[in-house]
């Protein structure tokens, strides 16, 4: 029993540096898979870095495209105050016009009516 015990000692002291030499190998193959996981993530994480520094281009530029849109915006607003000023008054200016225009028309009726009222009496007496 002395000799068993002692080649198992043996078997298992020879079996040991053997597991060991195995789970070595095994964990020397895992590295370059693990290492090229690491950088595939990196790359990854690379990518995504570049997008969100892309989008924040954009962004910026829209920001900078909504402000001077703003600026437009309160230029036509202001226009447009102005041109419904503009349209009243010519408006008013138009009424006066027309007022002044609906004299001088019964004027000329007046005028004409006198002529023709001169025009029959020298007919009818002078001739």
């Amino acid at each position: 029993m002395l000799f068993n015990s002692t080649i198992r000692n043996q078997v298992d002291g020879e079996s040991q540096p053997l597991l060991q030499q195995q789970q070595n190998q095994q964990q020397q193959q895992l590295v370059p898979l693990q290492d090229s996981y690491m950088q595939s993530r990196a790359e990854a994480l690379q990518n995504v870095e570049s997008t969100i520094h892309e989008l924040s281009n954009i962004f910026n530029q829209l920001a900078t495209l909504v402000s001077q849109q703003g600026e437009i915006a309160i230029r036509i607003d202001e226009n447009m105050e102005d041109t419904l000023a503009n349209v009243e008054g010519a408006q008013g200016a138009l009424l006066k016009y027309l007022n002044s225009i609906s004299s001088n028309r019964w004027l000329m009726i007046k005028i004409f009516g006198v002529l023709i009222f001169f025009l029959m009496i020298f007919l009818f007496f002078v001739a």
